[in-house]
């Protein structure tokens, strides 16, 4: 059987990130961005889900159909929640900024930063988990954040790479329409996979 040489899989490998990324920008503008962000990007990550664990040679634009519209409200469920508690926490900032107890301040506005940050972590993982496992809505939320502490490695490693990435798109702008969101998703797929215990065992706990 023929197989591949490196340079053929590179450019396969190329070409379907740019597919997919065109595929998330055409179908978030479909649904008017505000009902078509989060479906687009739990398709994206499906098919990248699906593209890394089991089949390189996945029909990207038929999967990234079916699972747009099989997910697409529970997608703007699970994402504007996400969003909701963002919110809420830029809220508290700004509430924060206007208390005139300078100690108090500072020591909220540490405290907010800090928890911040581990939410922005916890995000990372939030639709990882979505298209690979199969749990009730809260549960996606419980486990990004255990996930976030309980794999320091994977955890530190996915915020590297994604450092990295927008730091390259910093620098050149250029790559954000070829690549944007599908390579920054293809890392943090291929990443959190490595985090992910067995199915049974989340099953169970």
């Amino acid at each position: 059987m023929f197989e591949k040489r490196w340079y053929n899989r590179l450019g396969d490998f190329g070409f379907n990130l740019i597919l997919l990324n065109i595929l998330w920008v055409a179908f978030t503008l479909l649904g008017l961005v505000i009902f078509g962000l989060f479906p687009a990007t739990i398709a994206l990550f499906a098919v990248i889900r699906k593209w890394i664990l089991e089949n390189e040679d996945t029909p990207i634009l038929q999967e990234f159909i079916k699972r747009y519209k099989a997910e697409f409200k529970m997608a703007n469920v699970i994402g504007y929640i996400v969003f909701l508690i963002g919110m809420g926490l830029y809220l508290d900032f700004q509430i924060v900024q206007k208390i005139s107890n300078e100690s108090l301040q500072v020591l909220l506005i540490n405290a907010i930063l800090v928890i911040g940050i581990f939410y922005l972590i916890a995000v990372l993982y939030v639709f990882p988990l979505y298209v690979h496992f199969d749990f009730k809505l809260m549960k996606y939320l419980q486990y990004a954040c255990i996930l976030s502490i309980a794999r320091p490695f994977q955890t530190i490693m996915m915020v590297a790479f994604v450092g990295v990435i927008l730091y390259l798109y910093m620098l050149m702008p250029a790559l954000i329409f070829p690549f944007g969101m599908s390579l920054f998703s293809y890392i943090v797929m291929r990443v959190a996979a490595l985090s992910f215990p067995k199915k049974k065992v989340l099953q169970e706990t």
